[in-house]
């Protein structure tokens, strides 16, 4: 069967050439088509499948590809992103005109033949298992271009975060703004010092004496912050103190993280966009985190920015104990990074380093933390789908009442 889409050719043809024996490689679409190739995963560099053919036992066959270096991936991202093809790929799409390498900064986005390299359990890839592994990326590339991105390791997260980064006019990340900062945590270990020691004669603490949080004081002026608000960053600080003094390090170490901690315990609405504009974030990400801080603690905030290679092998077992669990399979999951996403019904579960699953749902383009962290990735996509069907029937109360 010959591919319809360019990119999809320009694999098959790649990975034709990359097989050892050609005739193998013909004589293994026919188990491709006979429906040999199950459990199909496509992640970041890598493709894998559950492949039986005829009546032998099943073999896991395994494809690697090479990925974008960083400084491919920069140069791409700039090209792309100053191009006219900029929406497409944010809305998914991967344009056959990017087969050009005029358009991609000269990067070529189809592989060489000398990117692959092949895996199976039969102990002789290249074999027919591999080759009937990469007809059935074939077919799925013949059906959604853009997994070729992935395939390459640039991912939809990190090609959406590459084209903002290079849009003409965007405004530059910030985070070098902490290089000339120094976190109290770490000042406090670097340079240690003995805690001033009150002579025998004087009191720690005076008799009856009022603390700052019971204190009359009178209201700060503006634009300071309210004195509520001023209270309670005083009882931060003494938390942190206290895990300081005790040498248990800081509850949270991360510039980010640490705003959106103490800012979603503040009425700070109003100053979302001050406050994102400092952190080197955009008000929308903000707000997103501030609602994972909300659902999740520090942990929900840590997985709603976190994005890395889990193992494998970890998200094939996740996606075997989601599976059952789907309400509908017209889709099949998608395997990025350290997230599994349903597409069909806007549910994703995170892992993350601890091996705890967090669960989100689709919001507004994005994807909003839907509640506490499970142990496994079958508990987190139960959550996430309880969250949705809530939300779903939130949102069809509220236009029924203003119809």
């Amino acid at each position: 069967m010959t591919p319809n889409g360019p990119w999809a050719q320009a694999w098959q043809l790649a990975a034709q050439q990359a097989a050892a024996h050609q005739h193998t490689f013909l004589q293994a679409s026919a188990i491709h088509l006979a429906g040999g190739v199950g459990d199909l995963n496509l992640a970041a560099g890598r493709a894998t499948g559950l492949v039986t053919a005829h009546q032998d036992e099943p073999a896991r066959a395994q494809l690697d590809l090479v990925p974008f270096t960083a400084d491919e991936q920069a140069t791409l991202a700039a090209a792309l992103a100053a191009g006219p093809h900029r929406e497409l790929l944010l809305a998914g799409h991967l344009p056959a005109a990017l087969t050009d390498s005029d358009h991609t900064g000269g990067i070529n986005i189809a592989p060489d033949p000398g990117h692959f390299t092949w895996d199976c359990s039969c102990g002789q890839a290249p074999c027919r298992h591999t080759a009937a592994l990469a007809h059935a990326v074939t077919d799925r590339l013949d059906a959604d271009s853009a997994l070729l991105l992935l395939l390459r390791g640039l991912g939809e997260h990190r090609l959406t975060q590459l084209l903002h980064d290079h849009a003409p006019g965007a405004r530059p990340k910030r985070q070098h703004q902490y290089a000339a900062l120094v976190p109290a945590h770490q000042a406090f270990q670097a340079r240690p010092a003995a805690l001033p020691t009150p002579a025998a004669s004087e009191p720690l603490q005076e008799p009856n004496a009022v603390t700052f949080a019971d204190a009359p004081l009178p209201a700060p002026p503006e634009p300071a912050p309210a004195l509520a608000q001023l209270r309670h960053l005083a009882a931060l600080a003494a938390d942190e103190a206290r895990y300081l003094l005790a040498g248990r390090g800081t509850p949270d170490s991360d510039p980010v993280s640490d705003a959106v901690r103490i800012a979603a315990a503040l009425p700070a609405a109003g100053k979302v966009p001050d406050l994102a504009h400092h952190l080197g974030l955009e008000p929308d990400e903000l707000r997103l985190l501030l609602a994972a801080h909300v659902a999740g603690g520090a942990a929900g905030v840590r997985a709603a920015r976190t994005d890395f290679p889990a193992d494998p092998a970890l998200l094939e077992r996740a996606q075997r104990a989601i599976a059952p669990l789907r309400p509908a399979s017209r889709a099949p999951l998608s395997a990025e990074g350290n997230r599994i996403t349903d597409t069909l019904v806007g549910v994703q579960v995170r892992v993350d380093p601890d091996g705890n699953w967090h669960p989100f749902t689709a919001a507004d383009g994005d994807w909003r933390l839907a509640g506490p962290a499970a142990q496994d990735a079958a508990g987190a996509y139960r959550d996430a789908l309880a969250s949705r069907r809530i939300r779903t029937k939130v949102l069809s109360q509220d236009r029924g009442r203003h119809a």
